[in-house]
């Protein structure tokens, strides 16, 4: 077991497997056109206990696993584009809300339906809610479809399904602190998250003069190094205010797209995104267990059987929200399929569900591979709809 204690020696190469590990793999899932985070994911279960048992999780690495969520939720932040989403705001509203309640309640029926409790049931679900904006934006910009209304539509909807994810997320870290959940409380949540958004948008009205001072200074890499603080004081506020660390790093990101330097932080921040980022998913993958999909055990069929019901009905869920739009002219099949992926914030779901050992591992193994599946299937459909469908360029 190379990564335990605390020697130096152990740490760096164990350090070292992990990242090496995730480009190696990361860089097999590009070639084959899927996501390099599901080579990250399978990165940790090569390392993990499912196969060499090389990699465990230790206070230091965990740690820059949450700096690595962080980053990753920054930068996502940093790709919404205010615009876009503005000009397509009520249609993609309207899917977004489609495309959380549909599968919400596909996925929790399913849930209680194999005798998990109510909790239980409300997290999964939850966990299954968010589009990955990442994804489909990759997607659709390999198929030079971002200049297209459906595009627009997606990825305005893509955003409100993190917002709105977030804000699950911070209702359901209440429900694990042990705090009771009411009306009143998730009034108070709204009320918090509102706040903290206001709080944002003014200070985001002096961003533009803080770095025209950030601009003047001589030393490298000051705009990305003042930039990273920020975001981790704005994480810290956000914990303060009772909401997550992401959370916080989700906003500023936002908040810097309106600033003359957007294009440059996006540059910067490329090495700390490649040095932090994959650490967290390779942890988050060193956590699933293959071995339950084993057919030759006769006590996997059960683990077998809720991963395939769960994949149909959180793929049907995100599908049926593109058919709710119903102006002539748009794909609704584009729209769904593009509303299918998961990835980022529904894997930290999953990681927070395992933590508070909300489920046993066997149970986080089938979310995540379900997450897996969803990004792996869905892309080869999409891609291949896309290349023989004619969208609208706007």
């Amino acid at each position: 077991m190379i990564i335990q204690g605390m020697n130096i020696v152990n740490f760096l190469l164990g350090l070292s497997m992990i990242l090496l590990c995730a480009k190696l793999f990361g860089e097999l899932a590009l070639h084959i056109g899927q996501s390099e985070i599901i080579g990250e994911l399978f990165a940790g279960i090569v390392l993990g206990p499912c196969m060499f048992n090389v990699i465990h999780e230790t206070p230091i690495l965990l740690m820059m696993a949450e700096i690595g969520s962080i980053i990753l939720l920054f930068d996502v932040g940093l790709s919404i584009n205010i615009k876009n989403f503005i000009k397509s705001s009520k249609l993609a509203f309207l899917v977004a809300i489609s495309g959380i309640l549909i599968p919400y309640l596909f996925v929790y029926i399913v849930f209680t339906s194999f005798h998990f409790t109510k909790f239980q049931a409300a997290f999964a679900a939850a966990i299954l809610t968010a589009t990955s904006i990442a994804v489909t934006a990759r997607i659709l910009k390999d198929s030079n479809k971002l200049e297209t209304q459906e595009a627009e539509i997606v990825l305005g909807a893509a955003f409100i399904d993190d917002i709105l994810g977030i804000f699950i997320l911070t209702i359901v870290l209440k429900i694990i602190s042990g705090k009771s959940i009411t009306t009143y409380s998730v009034i108070q949540i709204l009320i918090r998250i509102i706040i903290f958004f206001i709080s944002a948008i003014l200070f985001s009205v002096i961003l533009p003069l803080v770095y025209k001072l950030i601009a003047k200074m001589k030393q490298e890499y000051s705009l990305l190094i003042v930039t990273i603080c920020i975001c981790f004081m704005i994480a810290t506020i956000a914990v303060k205010a009772e909401l997550a660390t992401i959370v916080g790093a989700f906003i500023f990101g936002i908040m810097l797209t309106r600033t003359h330097t957007i294009k440059q932080i996006k540059q910067d921040i490329k090495p700390l995104y490649s040095f932090f980022v994959p650490i967290f998913f390779v942890l988050m993958g060193s956590n699933i267990k293959l071995n339950i999909f084993n057919p030759f055990i006769m006590d996997n069929a059960k683990f077998m059987i809720i991963t395939l019901v769960i994949f149909i009905a959180s793929f049907l869920g995100k599908l049926l929200s593109g058919f709710i739009i119903l102006r002539k002219g748009v794909d609704k099949l584009i729209i769904g399929l593009s509303m299918v992926p998961r990835g980022e914030v529904g894997l930290i779901f999953a990681r927070i569900g395992l933590q508070h050992n909300i489920f046993e591992t066997n149970y986080y193994s089938v979310l995540v591979t379900v997450i897996m599946l969803l990004t792996l299937i869905t892309p080869i459909i999409l891609k291949y709809l896309l290349g023989k469908r004619n969208l609208t360029t706007i």
